[in-house]
């Protein structure tokens, strides 16, 4: 699983809005990136499924005390970073895998988290 991070000053410029605003041309180029690496993951064979997540805002924890599920608002850890999407990539080797979560991260413009998945 190649896991994709942001921080709310992110979500901010990819939405349009806040100090760091990308343009309508910047954010077009960005989930053009995504698209082009997704379609080319496809064709290969290699790429699974890929998500983005909504804003963090509208994250809820759940938890259960009792037996009874107890509902918070906002993603489960206090941190600056949140989860912004997910993608399952199945390839040959864990050298492949390296490669593809590099290219992730390039055309995110940040961090990612690779992990395999069980089962």
């Amino acid at each position: 699983m190649v896991m994709t991070y942001g921080e709310p000053s992110s979500w901010e410029a990819l939405a349009g809005t806040g100090p760091d605003a990308m343009s309508p041309e910047e954010i077009a180029a960005h989930f053009q990136a995504m698209q082009a690496l997704q379609e080319e993951l496809t064709a290969t064979g290699e790429l699974v499924t890929a998500f983005g997540l909504s804003e963090p805002a509208r994250a809820l924890t759940v938890d259960t005390r009792g037996g009874t599920p107890v509902v918070s608002d906002g993603p489960y850890a206090e941190t600056k970073e949140f989860l912004a999407g997910f993608g399952i990539i199945d390839v040959a080797s864990h050298d492949r895998a390296v490669e593809l979560a590099g290219r992730f991260a390039e055309a995110v413009s940040t961090r990612v988290e690779l992990r395999p998945v069980h089962g």
